[in-house]
């Protein structure tokens, strides 16, 4: 693992720290395949409950280090779509983690950031929060954060953001659907953990099945045959030994 990402365990909760602070965790070729091997092997790992993403200093992530760019301007094309699928890889990847995800922001929040925030479960942001899909300014398109944009806050709110490059706070990313919690600074910790009490008030494999069963879900017609693998996604919940436990406590309180 790069040092550009540092890892914090406490029981069941990983914390993952963007740690380039003196280029606003800018995001570099080191650092997407750095995240893209802790989710691989968050993808097999049974013991961990709950991940953070966070970033060291004064920002959360200004987006795509512009140094890996010029990189990739000078090589052939063929090379360039190889090193430039990293990111839409890992994002997949994190977003599909069986764990569940949580990312906290504050400070400068640009490009790449953004899909960061949107293949997350969780959002929390601190309120004085500035966000930005700036990638028109340099004359690129955001192609590889564009997808979990549109699926997070909708195709005309995602589109008018990408074209007007305009900046918005943590209030409107609230309202947009991108955050899910906002607070002050000294707050966010307190948010965090009131976040964590109330999730892991379920045990985490149903958390796990809920997750995959909501991304077999989510591009489907709604029609026989979801009705069909929604009523077996049920029957098979209920045969765990957890729901029947769960079950049996609420139907018989005083056993």
């Amino acid at each position: 693992m790069t040092d550009l990402i540092q890892l914090e365990k406490k029981g069941s909760i990983l914390t993952v720290w963007l740690n380039r602070p003196e280029k606003k965790n800018a995001l570099n070729a080191a650092m997407i395949q750095g995240l893209m091997q802790l989710a691989k092997d968050l993808q097999t790992d049974e013991n961990t409950d709950i991940v953070i993403l966070k970033g060291r200093g004064d920002c959360f992530c200004a987006g795509a280090d512009l140094e890996w760019f010029k990189q990739a301007i000078a090589i052939p094309e063929n090379e360039r779509v190889q090193i430039l699928k990293a990111l839409p890889i890992f994002l997949r990847t994190w977003n599909h983690l069986p764990q569940t995800t949580i990312t906290v922001g504050h400070g400068f929040l640009y490009g790449g950031a953004l899909g960061l925030l949107a293949v997350s479960d969780f959002v929390i942001l601190e309120q004085n929060s500035h966000l930005r899909l700036s990638e028109v300014l340099i004359g690129v398109i955001p192609a590889s954060i564009a997808p979990y944009l549109i699926k997070r806050m909708g195709f005309k709110r995602s589109k008018s953001l990408m074209l007007s490059a305009e900046a918005f706070n943590a209030q409107l990313a609230l309202a947009y659907g991108l955050a899910d919690k906002i607070g002050s600074l000294d707050k966010l910790e307190e948010i965090e953990h009131r976040l964590i009490e109330n999730i892991q008030r379920s045990d985490k494999q149903t958390r796990r099945m809920l997750k995959k069963f909501l991304f077999n879900i989510v591009n489907k017609e709604i029609n026989e045959e979801l009705s069909e693998y929604t009523a077996k996604a049920l029957s098979d919940a209920l045969e765990t030994d957890l729901a029947q436990k769960k079950i049996e406590a609420f139907t018989n309180p005083a056993k």
